[in-house]
């Protein structure tokens, strides 16, 4: 397209009046929305970094005792393998926990205060 095209359809849309009206706070409502899409990323990105450091300290203390003492990490695995399902139960539990604490609560309380 021409830029001689382009400009008079540009002067052609800007003449008259558009016939759609804008609400008065139209522009606080998306800047509301946009802040809302990131601070979720922001919050869930927060929640993986925290997860991942619990992990990776659980695994630190665990190849720390293993040196130190090889039975000790004998009969805690033992014990997890005799538990899975109660192990695992409670790791599901604190995750959630953490999960809901870190993400959820965040966005409900932002989304109450905002309406």
């Amino acid at each position: 397209m021409k830029t001689e095209e382009l400009d008079h359809i540009v002067d052609k849309a800007l003449r008259k009046e558009p016939s759609f009206r804008l609400s008065d706070d139209f522009a606080l409502k998306i800047t509301g929305a946009v802040i809302r899409r990131e601070q979720w990323k922001t919050d869930f990105r927060e929640y993986l970094l925290l997860s991942a450091v619990v992990i990776g300290l659980g695994l630190v203390v665990s190849g720390i005792f293993y040196f130190i003492d090889k039975e000790a990490i004998l009969r805690f695995v033992n014990f997890l393998s005799n538990n899975t399902l109660l192990v695992i139960g409670g790791i599901f539990t604190l995750n959630f926990v953490l999960f809901a604490d870190r993400v959820l609560l965040r966005l409900l309380f932002n989304r109450w205060s905002r309406t």
